[in-house]
Parts: structure tokens; sequence; C-alpha cells
């Protein structure tokens, strides 16, 4: 799971799945999974519609991503992809959200039998974990260029053994 820096109100993130290799290098893959809101404009009307998007990424800092939580060892990766592409995306709910999105899709992911192996499904875990350790990063200054850190590599946290496994 990643959180991504946004705009708007202060501890606010953009909440997204990713699935990658336990063991990476520089040149590792990963597959990003979540939804977006999009702005469409026709015949001089806007409106918003969140989109599911899946993509290709490598495990390298990218795209705004400030940190990473490892939740789960994924046993069955086109299961896991099955899963989370059926999760309902809510059109038309300003309460609805990135972060929401994510939150069902681990409840899918956990609910459905081999598709996960060892694992920290419980969501209150998985949020206040995620948000902690993101307000650690920001306060060691990892996100403002201060330190002496590998801006190449994502901050990652091993929920499971509870522990930091990228500075």
């Amino acid at each position: 799971m990643a959180l991504y820096a946004r705009g708007g109100e202060p501890d606010t993130y953009h909440w997204a799945l990713i699935a990658a290799p336990k063991k990476e290098t520089d040149e590792t893959k990963a597959k990003r999974y979540h939804v977006r809101q999009r702005m469409y404009t026709e015949d001089g009307r806007s409106w918003n519609q969140w989109e599911y998007e899946e993509l290709d990424i490598t495990t390298l800092a990218t795209r705004m991503i400030l940190v990473r939580i490892m939740v789960a060892k994924i046993l069955n990766w086109p299961k896991l992809e099955e899963v989370v592409r059926a999760v309902p995306i809510v059109q038309n709910d300003k309460s609805w959200t990135c972060r929401i999105w994510v939150r069902n899709a681990m409840a899918s992911l956990a609910a459905e039998a081999g598709v996960l192996g060892r694992s920290v499904t419980d969501w209150p875990t998985i949020e206040s974990s995620a948000k902690q350790y993101a307000r650690k990063k920001k306060d060691q200054h990892r996100f403002d260029g201060e330190g002496d850190w590998d801006m190449s590599k994502v901050p990652t946290w091993d929920l499971i053994e509870n522990k930091e496994t990228i500075v």
C-alpha cells in the first residue's frame, strides 16, 4: 500500500495499493492499483468521475509517492488482480475517496481465500500505521530535501514485522 502527496488539508493523502516483490533492486517492477478523480467537460458543463487505474511502475520513488506500507504477502497475483478489479467505485458521493476504495479493496482481499499469505488486514491498524509513518517521515524532513536521504528510494514500513525496511 502507498500514500502519495496531494494538496488540501494537512495529513491527507492519495491512497493506492502497490503489488511488488519483497526483494527489490533499482530495476524491480511493481503494479499500482488505485482510483482517481478525473474532470470532464462537455457542452459547457464539467463533472468529476472516479476511475480505476492499474499501472506498471518501478519501486523507485516516482509521482509524489511518500511512503509504502507492506501489509501482506501475495500468494496468488492473478486472483489479487481479479479481486481488486471488482472493487466497486462509487460516483456522486462527496464522502467517497481513494482511501475508502483502498479500505474496501483490502477487505475484499482479506475475505478471498488463497490470495494473501501472512498479512495485516485490519483497516484501523493499517490506516493509523500508514498515517503515523508518513508523519514520522515528514517530521524527519524526509520529503523537504533536508538531511542525507536517498531520494530514489521510497521509505517503507513492514507492518507484518513492525519494522522499517527502507529508510
